[in-house]
């Protein structure tokens, strides 16, 4: 796949999960122009048997969090970049959110990204850089910690 087409295809994608965190256009605009950038530069180091979406939302998750540690700013629960989509029924999110305080920064991610946004634990652990057995204990442990989801 062509940059070209790369882009095309995920920049606005990224644009609007950066800006539900950052909730500013513009620095939306610009993390999302660095991670594009960067996607860039490494297109020639992307290995194809993973998702290129994956590998683009990884640089989009380091490159929000180093905007936060730039600004010394820590993510709270409800700015982190694995929100609950908008379309989730009101009250369930609230009841999920509750969950999730419970359990720590790295089990909720865990959690988001595979019940929330429908990611296999394997895809979860080539983003993470992570081993597959460590994703799947922290996974279950997570919903074990929150007593079910």
């Amino acid at each position: 796949m062509e940059f070209d087409e790369i882009f095309e295809q995920y920049f606005d994608r990224i644009y609007y999960k950066v800006l539900g965190v950052v909730r500013n256009s513009e620095d939306a605009e610009d993390i999302s122009q660095e991670v594009f950038m960067s996607v860039f530069k490494n297109l020639s180091k992307f290995r194809e048997e993973s998702n290129i979406y994956t590998w683009i939302y990884k640089i989009a998750i380091n490159k929000t969090y180093d905007f936060f540690r730039k600004r010394k700013e820590n993510l709270d629960l409800n700015e982190e970049i694995l929100l609950i989509p908008d379309d989730s029924n009101a009250e369930t999110g609230i009841i999920l959110e509750e969950k999730l305080k419970k359990i720590s920064h790295q089990e909720r991610e865990i959690v988001l990204l595979k019940d929330i946004h429908g990611y296999k634990l394997k895809e979860i652990a080539d983003m993470k850089n992570m081993n597959i057995s460590t994703v799947k204990s922290i996974y279950y442990k997570a919903i074990k910690d929150m007593g079910g989801i």
